[in-house]
C-alpha cells in the first residue's frame, strides 16, 4: 500500500513536493542551496533537543512534510482511523471518560427527587517514543525530489501505524508493544469475559466460522457501540469468513467510500482491515481471531507531539547510505471492553 504525499495536480501540489523536498535536501542531504531556499521561502529548519542519532541531531518536520506523513499514517493505520484521538499536551495527560450516566425516575407530588449522579472516570495516558529507521541513497538528482518525498513519507507513515496497530490489537503489556494492552490479549485475561465470545466447537480456522459465529460477536457488544460498530480483521479473514459466507449467502456486502478510502462493508457494518490480527488458514485455537464494535467508544490514542527527523551519515558508510530516523510519541488504551458481568464498546472472537 502506497500512495503519493500530496495527492492531485496543480500548482499547489507542486509548491507543496517543493517546500518538502528542499527541506529534506537541506535536512537529511546538508544542501547549501537547498537549506537557501528554505530560508527564502519561509520553510523552517528547526532543531528538536535529545532528538538524535549522530552528531548533527534531530529537525522538527515542517508542516507540509508531517501533514502527508500523518495523512498516510492515518490511511494505512486500522487502530488510528477509528479510536479517538488524544492530543497530549505533556508526557502524561488524564482525559475524562463516561461509562454510565445520570437516571431518571418518577416523582410524586410534593416529594423530593432522588439525586442521580454521572458516572465520570479518567483514561490515564502515558506517551511512549517510537522510532522508524529508513535509509536513502547518498547521492540525490535534483529532478528525484518527489519520489524520495513519497519515499519517506510512505515508508515512516507505514511504520508508524503498523506499530501503533500492533499495540492497540495484540499488545501484552511488555516493552515490545511499549507496556500497553491490546483488545486481542485483553479478552483472553479471564476478567472480560463478556467481551470474550468464543466461536462454535470446531470452528478455529477462518474457513470455517459461520454467520452464528459472527452475530455472536454482535450480541456481545452494548446497544451504544452498535451505530458506529466495525469489523476488524486481517485480510484472510475478511477473505476467508466475509467474502465466502457473502458469497454463499449468509449476509450481504458492499463497498463505499468513507473518508477517501474504499472500505468493504458487511451486513451494513465497515471491515476495517489490519494485517496484525492473524493471518494464516490454519488453526487459531485459543487465539483472538477479530474483533468488533465502535472503536471510538472504547478505545484512545494519545498523541504527544509532532514529528521529528534524524539523519545520520556514518550508520550505513560503507554502503553509501544515509540513515533516517522518524520518531513520534504515542500511547493507546483499550478502555471500554466490560467485564465479567457487563458488555463493553469492543469484543473478540476467539478460536475454541
Amino acid at each position: 500500500m502506497r500512495g503519493r504525499a500530496f495527492p492531485g495536480n496543480g500548482p499547489d501540489v507542486e509548491a507543496r513536493y517543493a517546500r518538502a523536498g528542499h527541506w529534506l535536501l537541506a535536512a537529511i542531504f546538508e544542501n547549501d542551496q537547498a537549506k537557501e531556499w528554505c530560508q527564502s521561502n519561509g520553510v523552517p529548519l528547526r532543531k528538536a533537543a535529545t532528538e538524535s542519532i549522530g552528531t548533527g541531531g534531530a529537525f522538527l518536520v515542517p508542516t507540509d512534510l508531517a501533514n502527508a506523513i500523518l495523512d498516510l499514517r492515518d490511511t494505512y493505520g486500522a487502530f488510528r482511523r477509528r479510536a479517538r484521538i488524544v492530543p497530549m499536551a505533556s508526557d502524561n495527560t488524564t482525559v475524562p471518560r463516561r461509562p454510565g450516566g445520570t437516571g431518571a425516575f418518577f416523582m410524586a407530588e410534593n416529594s423530593a427527587g432522588t439525586e442521580t449522579g454521572a458516572n465520570v472516570d479518567n483514561i490515564s495516558l502515558t506517551a511512549k517514543k517510537i522510532g522508524s529507521l529508513i535509509r536513502i541513497s547518498s547521492e540525490l538528482e535534483e529532478d528525484a525530489a518527489v519520489d524520495m518525498v513519497d519515499f519517506v513519507a510512505n515508508e515512516i507513515a507505514f511504520a508508524f501505524a503498523q506499530k501503533e496497530d500492533d499495540c492497540a490489537f495484540n499488545g501484552d503489556g511488555t516493552s515490545t508493544y511499549g507496556k500497553m494492552y491490546g483488545i486481542g490479549q485483553i479478552v483472553l485475561d479471564g476478567n472480560h469475559s463478556q467481551a470474550k465470545v468464543t466461536a462454535a466447537s470446531g470452528h478455529n480456522t477462518f474457513l470455517t466460522l459461520d454467520a452464528t459465529d459472527l452475530g455472536n460477536l454482535i450480541k456481545a457488544v452494548q446497544a451504544a457501540a452498535i451505530p458506529n460498530g466495525a469489523w476488524f480483521c486481517s485480510q484472510t479473514a475478511f477473505a476467508q469468513t466475509f467474502c465466502r459466507l457473502a458469497a454463499g449467502g449468509d449476509g450481504y456486502m458492499d463497498t463505499r467510500i468513507v473518508n477517501g478510502i474504499s472500505t468493504p462493508f458487511y451486513l451494513g457494518f465497515p471491515v476495517i482491515l489490519t494485517q496484525k490480527f492473524p493471518l494464516i488458514s490454519t488453526t487459531l485455537t485459543g487465539k483472538t481471531m477479530m474483533a468488533f464494535g465502535d472503536m471510538y467508544l472504547g478505545a484512545a490514542l494519545g498523541e504527544r507531539r509532532g514529528l521529528t527527523l534524524a539523519r545520520s551519515p556514518e550508520r550505513y558508510l560503507d554502503q553509501d547510505q544515509i540513515a533516517v530516523l522518524g520518531t513520534e510519541r504515542f500511547h493507546s488504551v483499550i478502555h471500554n471492553i466490560g467485564d465479567n458481568t457487563n458488555p463493553g464498546a469492543l469484543a473478540a472472537l476467539v478460536a475454541p
